[in-house]
């Protein structure tokens, strides 16, 4: 009964939020729907584009089109090396490039295309008709353009979330949501692939004919989902509503790289490197030790799919209750021991199964916890830069890419060893693999790396102490500085500013209340929820703390030092940055460092003066004569210019209108995008050799805004009276 009416209780509260988000929440149950069911198509292009991208594990590559395992290394160093730029473009255009419909959304279809295409010429391309260089050459072209158009769509729908909602246990309840849904698309394909292949391939699951057949399914049901993501889906950040984004590319380099919690869960994944060794031997025992029929096989794949289900549901509810770094220590902890079994246990494929399906429930808590931990990280760092630099994040992990390409000569080395190479005596290089003893000893060597990475891998967790409580007040944080930019710049709209002096005057109440003792109610024998609330209670004081020190900030030592720095930049005016020296940062190094505060104090004024000394060459770079004042508003005014023609252009285009008309459109928009980027350049050469003078501005304007709060004390006073 209780079941039944969960139910019922649940649709109506589909019915009543479908258009509307629950208070205290951001997303509606439209908008969920969309990117929950939408992930199914994501899911279907990542599945087919995965499957092609290269890899030292690539059996497509590997088994079907014959490419040697150290030749396959090769490419795979040389595609990332080239991806070294593209990560690059794409970090720029997601930080930089302004549309109106976000950050992430106008990527899904631009990039989501462009993937399905080129996995379709990917499986479509006779290869058997070219010679052996040709198809390294086709297969180093396909996977140039995956590099980019796939990586830049799988950033775009996966990062989607953390601008969704600003609350980090709603972003973890809908990545719960789209993960069960989204798990259907490769278990589906898992389970379909085996029954393809018995009917046009004889069974081999790694013929083309296989993916011929059911790629272009997958890409029509893709592209189809993927509108339903663009089109019900809304982007929200926390920013002020007059708040632009300036980005120079290196400036958000260096600020990421200060993120601790982003190198903590980079150095996680380097060090787990070798995890995903045994992800192979179920295909192995199946398609070499023809351990069981191409039936039973499905039903395997299947079965295993379903494990991750397990994490999925569970995931949001264990993180609601222990936090995100229990559970990340935990489960991996499990995996440890899930994949040191699966040796003993290969004489049997049943066995095998059962001890991969729970290293795969292990697995799915990483489903949830990695894009909510990614969502947290990226509020951390808006918290500590001021600025929202999602698209970088990835650019600064390119420094992984070096640590991979290393640890990826493991894997074709092994295989070498084991006699997987060209001219081993069999037709098909990895056709030794039918040999019981080869096959044995090779498995009982990957399921060790196995072990190792995962061990190596849980230790980094150990340093995560992002919790759920640093993050809720980080998010209040947020929207308290998003309100004073707001009031200062004239554009404070009632409804925010009584959120906010709500939420205020809410944690001066808490913290009047104080904190409940936890240890005396327990003595006391107070029920469960009595405890839970308390709890809780003592959680939103916490966050009142820190709301309240947001508030008094500009009253601390290390803000009146940096705000005294500012004045003196400020007071020497743009033209003053000629004049800076190596000097400051010897004064600056010269500060004192014995206490916790006297250490921040030093360190924030070393990197002021540090960015001085950026702007200063820059300066003298740039502007031999002394720096021009920037006119953007004549770049704003070529944007509208550029749209306007643009959407002219479109209309004749839908219209069939008469070509000379289009092609003086297009030779307009072609002259008006030289005179943009020439802008764009010069802007950039002014933002490189300002960036002190107006990062000493702003922080002044903010010290003035927070002096202003009984200004929008009683405002607000005014407003509850209206209200």
């Amino acid at each position: 009964m209780n079941l039944i009416r969960d139910g019922i209780s649940m649709l109506k509260n589909v019915k009543t939020y479908w258009k509307e988000p629950p208070a205290g929440k951001y997303m509606t149950f439209k908008e969920i729907f969309a990117y929950s069911v939408g992930g199914l198509g994501a899911y279907s292009i990542f599945t087919m584009a995965q499957a092609l991208l290269l890899s030292t594990t690539n059996f497509i590559i590997g088994n079907t089109i014959g490419i040697q395992p150290m030749h396959i290394y090769i490419m795979y160093v040389i595609s990332v090396i080239t991806n070294i730029p593209l990560t690059m473009v794409r970090a720029n255009m997601v930080d930089n490039v302004r549309y109106k419909e976000g950050k992430y959304r106008p990527y899904l279809l631009r990039m989501g295309i462009p993937t399905i295409l080129l996995s379709l010429l990917f499986v479509f391309t006779p290869y058997a008709k070219v010679s052996y260089i040709w198809r390294c050459i086709f297969i180093f072209i396909y996977n140039f353009g995956l590099q980019f158009f796939y990586n830049f769509f799988y950033d775009a729908y996966e990062n989607l979330i953390h601008v969704l909602s600003p609350n980090s246990q709603e972003r973890t309840n809908v990545t719960s949501i789209k993960s069960m849904i989204y798990s259907l698309s490769p278990t589906a394909t898992n389970f379909i692939i085996p029954l393809i292949a018995k009917k046009v391939a004889d069974g081999n699951i790694y013929d083309l004919k296989v993916y011929q057949w059911l790629y272009p399914f997958i890409s029509v049901v893709g592209v189809a989902l993927i509108i339903l993501v663009y089109a019900g889906t809304e982007e929200k950040i926390v920013v002020a509503k007059t708040h632009t984004i300036k980005i120079k590319f290196i400036d958000a380099l260096r600020e990421v790289a200060k993120n601790k919690y982003f190198w903590i869960i980079s150095i996680a994944g380097w060090l787990g490197f070798l995890e995903t060794c045994t992800w192979m031997i179920l295909q192995w025992l199946y398609n070499y030790a023809k351990a069981c029929t191409p039936e039973q096989y499905s039903m395997i794949t299947l079965i295993r799919g379903t494990a991750y289900g397990w994490g999925l549901v569970l995931a949001p509810s264990f993180i609601k209750r222990w936090g995100k770094k229990k559970v990340l220590i935990v489960t991996n902890i499990f995996n440890v021991i899930c994949l040191a079994m699966i040796y003993p246990s290969l004489g049997s494929i049943w066995t095998v199964l059962i001890w991969m399906y729970f290293n795969a429930v292990a697995d799915s808590f990483i489903l949830v916890l990695n894009p909510a931990i990614q969502a947290d990280i990226r509020d951390y760092q808006h918290y500590k830069s001021g600025e929202r630099i999602d698209g970088m994040f990835g650019a600064v992990a390119l420094i992984g890419s070096f640590i991979t390409m290393a640890t990826s000569s493991v894997l074709p080395a092994v295989y070498e060893k084991f006699g997987i190479y060209q001219g081993n005596g069999y037709e098909n290089m990895y056709d030794v693999l039918y040999d019981w003893d080869t096959f044995y000893k090779l498995c009982g060597v990957l399921v060790i790396l196995s072990v190792v990475g995962a061990a190596l891998n849980v230790i980094p967790y150990f340093f995560y102490d992002l919790t759920e409580t640093k993050q809720k007040s980080i998010i209040k944080i947020l929207q308290i500085r998003a309100m004073f930019e707001d009031y200062g710049n004239g554009v404070l709209k009632d409804e925010d500013m009584i959120s906010t002096m709500e939420l205020i005057r809410d944690s001066k109440r808490k913290i009047k209340e104080g904190r409940k003792d936890i240890t005396l109610l327990k003595q006391h024998k107070a029920s469960k929820q009595e405890i839970k609330q308390a709890h809780e209670f003592n959680e939103q004081v916490e966050i009142s703390y820190a709301v309240m020190e947001e508030l008094e900030r500009f009253t601390k030592p290390q803000a009146l030092a940096r705000l005294e720095w500012a004045k003196e930049v400020t007071a020497a005016g743009i033209n003053g940055i000629s004049n800076i020296s190596k000097r400051q940062l010897e004064r600056a190094k010269n500060l004192p460092k014995n206490t916790k505060e006297e250490t921040a104090i030093r360190k924030e004024a070393i990197a002021d003066a540090k960015l001085a000394i950026r702007c200063k060459k820059a300066a003298d770079k740039y502007y031999v004569n002394g720096i021009k004042p920037y006119d953007e508003n004549e770049l704003n005014a070529l944007y509208e210019k550029e749209k306007a023609l643009m959407e002219r252009k479109s209309a004749l285009l839908k219209e069939k209108g008469e070509k000379d008309k289009i092609a003086q459109l297009s030779g307009k928009l072609k002259t008006i995008s030289k005179e943009i980027k020439l802008k764009q350049q010069e802007y950039q050469h002014f933002f490189e050799s300002t960036k002190v003078y107006f990062e000493a501005k702003k922080y002044i304007e903010q010290a003035e805004n927070y002096a202003r709060f009984g200004e929008i004390d009683t405002m607000y006073s005014a407003a509850a009276v209206n209200k």
